[in-house]
């Protein structure tokens, strides 16, 4: 649990991170110049692990890869341009309910009655937070529906990616994804820039190095080898801890306003999730003493 919670810490920061890159260069060559300082820490590790995985797991990695880097990361920094920092985080918050969600459609992990009154109450407050947007902070619902569709790919594919890592390992999972996502990434960045051309300047270039090493590497590093000790429910709920960092780094570092309409929506979103991930426990309890 310790590894996810720290990779959920480095991530709250990577749309604070993007602000400062999108000052040197187009989200789109964003996403595809992280991965690819990513590769370069990865890269003399691949060869170990090349010949060692299944030739019937390179389809699924191939596709979990593409889905967790190139999907996830355009839809989230592309949309990140037309929101707010603070914003994108608090989508960011919904991702707990929607693995639950998920997993009780599609995986058989049956929902319970709270999650459903919490992701009624949740969604209920990114509208409310959209709708204060109107009185300050630059939040965009076009931006906040990419974020919130990467929220569903990222934890559509959790589950199968928890099996991979426990298939193949997470270092190899880890290194060989990054490595692959780089390539499939390249045609994405060059047909979703707007632009590109590129504005040295020292904070974006920083921000950028930070991106690459921190939020794609390291984090994801930490989070596959949570993946593999912690189920994904917990995982998701985790995730919880995110959106809370997220809105105060963007107002201390970023100086984001939020109108109080908006502010009472991210905060009607970080108490759903947190209720979600709560109350299983609280009813544990309940009917513990009950017996």
């Amino acid at each position: 649990m310790f590894y996810q919670i720290l990779s959920l810490l480095i991530w709250s920061s990577s749309f604070i991170a993007a602000k400062f890159a999108y000052t040197m260069l187009d989200a789109a060559l964003m996403v595809q110049a992280r991965l690819l300082i990513s590769v370069f820490i990865v890269l003399p590790v691949c060869r170990r692990y090349l010949d060692k995985i299944p030739k019937n797991k390179w389809k699924p990695l191939l596709w979990l890869s593409f889905l967790n880097y190139v999907v996830v990361l355009m839809l989230q920094f592309i949309g990140l341009k037309y929101t707010s920092a603070a914003s994108a985080e608090t989508v960011i918050g919904l991702e707990p309910l929607l693995m639950v969600f998920i997993g009780h459609f599609f995986f058989r992990d049956r929902a319970e009655w709270y999650h459903w009154l919490c992701g009624l109450a949740a969604f209920a407050g990114v509208a409310v937070m959209i709708a204060g947007g109107h009185g300050g902070g630059n939040i965009g619902i076009w931006g906040c529906l990419m974020i919130f569709i990467a929220g569903i790919v990222f934890c559509s594919i959790t589950r199968p990616t928890q099996k991979l890592i426990a298939d193949i390992g997470a270092p190899a999972f880890t290194s060989m994804s990054l490595a692959v996502s780089a390539v499939m990434c390249l045609p994405f960045s060059l047909l979703l820039a707007d632009s590109y051309q590129i504005n040295w300047n020292w904070p974006g270039g920083i921000a950028l190095l930070y991106l690459g090493v921190g939020c794609s590497w390291f984090a994801y590093w930490l989070w596959n080898k949570g993946m593999s000790r912690v189920p994904a429910n917990l995982s998701g709920l985790l995730t919880t801890l995110e959106p809370v960092f997220g809105i105060l780094l963007a107002v201390v570092i970023l100086g984001e306003r939020i109108s109080a309409v908006s502010g009472a929506g991210m905060m009607i979103v970080v108490a759903a999730a947190f209720a979600a991930a709560l109350l299983p426990k609280v009813l544990k309890k309940q009917v513990d003493k009950a017996v």
